[in-house]
């Protein structure tokens, strides 16, 4: 495969940073990536303001780490796509943000739509673990200095 049959590229990767669907590696475009950019730091200013209420963890340890892994997991998860060119959201419905005429449109083949299924699903995974991860490493630096 040529980079010319997917677009202009500002990456090594074909597809990335364009506006070009391209199944399983890009369905969005520059406004979707802004968004989601722009989600993924007000999730991380969320983050810090529901991690100020760490004395919660004492009294109510388990909610209070589930809602620190759901609301990094979901800041992480939308720093990604951003970052991946790729709305999971429109992955697992079949549909894509790149069209001519800007409205989202719906992916026609089979094996794309797989791709884009994989390619979501892989994301979401890799958000949640992220998640889990970061919310792991700050309640224990929290729960340390706190003695």
């Amino acid at each position: 495969m040529k980079d010319e049959e997917f677009g202009p590229t500002t990456s090594g990767r074909p597809g990335q940073g364009t506006d070009t669907y391209v199944p399983g590696v890009c369905n969005i475009d520059r406004k979707g990536r802004w968004i989601r950019g722009a989600g993924a730091f007000l999730g991380l200013v969320l983050v810090v303001i529901y991690n100020e209420k760490w004395r919660l963890v004492f009294s109510h340890p388990g909610l209070y780490a589930a809602g620190m892994v759901l609301l990094a997991s979901g800041t992480a998860l939308s720093l990604i796509q951003a970052m991946a060119s790729f709305c999971v959201v429109d992955g697992l419905l079949g549909r894509t943000l790149i069209a001519d005429d800007r409205l989202t449109a719906s992916v026609k083949s089979p094996e794309s739509r797989q791709k884009d299924k994989r390619r979501a699903l892989l994301l979401i995974g890799g958000a949640l673990v992220v998640g889990f991860l970061f919310s792991a490493v700050l309640l224990i630096s929290e729960i340390n200095s706190s003695r």
